[in-house]
């Protein structure tokens, strides 16, 4: 490519030979978008470990659940997983889809008791 006198010419050959530069960016591990998936309780130790094996025990999927009850999927991986806890007209909806006979768990909150 030529622009102008020879002059030119050399330093855009110059610029060329200095811009082709490797550039190293450090960055923390993204993490991954969808979380780990939550291992199938053997023993009952939360709410959420109850709701996952009553809903493996119907053979219903959390999507299947949530589309019965009315709300997202994202609801229903919440209560398993213990960040939220279903409220009263969930758990009536809960006891009609989940096999319920049971009862609830008796979980130990703490160790003063």
């Amino acid at each position: 490519m030529r622009c102008g006198s020879p002059n030119k010419v050399h330093w855009s050959a110059a610029l060329l030979g200095i811009s082709q530069r490797t550039i190293t960016i450090q960055y923390q591990a993204l993490t991954p978008r969808k979380p780990s998936r939550k291992l199938i309780p053997v023993e009952v130790k939360t709410l959420g470990d109850w709701l996952q094996i009553k809903r493996i025990e119907a053979n219903l999927s959390q999507a299947e659940v949530a589309q019965r009850m009315g709300v997202g999927d994202k609801h229903v991986r919440a209560w398993e997983h213990d960040q939220l806890v279903p409220t009263e007209t969930e758990w009536i909806a809960l006891s009609k889809i989940l096999p319920c006979e049971s009862g609830l768990p008796r979980l130990e909150l703490g160790s003063g008791r």
